[in-house]
């Protein structure tokens, strides 16, 4: 394509080398995370793969979690963290290998990526009031930023180029470059049937007072996102984008608590990268 062009990249909907979401994902998503019959169903679906349950057991038995006993065991994984903690540890192994499985000429801009949506979901999730809502903010965040994936598969030079943009603001980059990742992300969630929080955060983490009445999961994603850039887990080398005030408001915040936060995230980045590096391996 020639940069500049307005029109956006078309992207092959239909095409072999569109990411998919492996099943056992579907389930993990579809669990509630209160009910005991599914957390005998979680444990079981872990046990069945030992490379998962390996990537699960280290992932409790690390600094992140800073427990005072060894998790032996996928059941006193359950115990001790509670079922929405093991499902988001097993969530995340699954799919850091659906975001790094990309063209070798793509795979530093799909690990960034990555870092980048595994921040958000562990700034989401500190976001929440008590870490059991539904949707359950971590997932959101861990499937946020779609858009990028697809661009990945279909274009992973484009995606390279616009990776290294400085000179422009996002927005101003996608558009140089034909890319619109809020849109084919929520398109590419709408076709893994993912339920339609999962399409609104895709459609609009970057602007979410284009939704009339945004509800709180995409504020709290909105947010997240700005203080994963804060913290040097960026996606893009563009400057990093302002925190919509409403979006402070609908969460009971203001400019004071933003700073504090922001100060606050950079201490969060050794505990995020202790996570990253479990789930890459």
């Amino acid at each position: 394509m020639n940069p500049g062009n307005r029109k956006l990249l078309p992207i092959e909907w239909n095409s072999e080398a569109l990411p998919t979401l492996p099943a056992i994902a579907h389930r993990l998503i579809g669990m509630a995370g209160n009910d005991e019959a599914n957390a005998a169903e979680l444990a079981e679906i872990i046990g069945q793969d030992p490379s998962l349950t390996l990537k699960v057991l280290q992932a409790a038995n690390s600094a992140f979690f800073a427990l005072r006993m060894e998790v032996t065991s996928i059941r006193h994984a359950l115990v001790l963290l509670g079922m929405q903690e093991v499902k988001r540890i097993a969530l995340g192994s699954i799919l850091t290998e659906r975001f790094l499985c990309v063209d070798p000429e793509a795979k530093p801009q799909a690990r960034a990526l990555w870092r980048h949506v595994l921040a958000v979901a562990v700034l989401a999730q500190d976001l929440s009031e008590t870490g059991e809502e539904e949707p359950d903010f971590y997932t959101l965040g861990l499937l946020h930023d779609l858009g990028w994936l697809v661009l990945i598969s279909q274009a992973p030079k484009v995606f390279a180029s616009l990776a290294t943009e400085k000179s422009r603001v996002r927005e101003e980059a996608e558009e140089y470059w034909g890319v619109d990742h809020q849109l084919w992300g929520a398109q590419m969630a709408e076709r893994w049937s993912m339920p339609e929080p999962f399409q609104i955060v895709n459609l609009h983490h970057h602007d979410p007072f284009a939704e009339t009445s945004p509800p709180g999961y995409l504020l709290a994603v909105h947010l997240a996102n700005h203080l994963a850039d804060i913290a040097g887990f960026k996606v893009l080398n563009t400057p990093v984008e302002d925190v919509d005030e409403r979006a402070l408001q609908g969460l009971g915040l203001d400019s004071e608590s933003l700073e504090e936060m922001e100060q606050a995230v950079l201490t969060e980045r050794e505990r995020i990268e202790t996570l990253w590096r479990i789930m890459v391996g």
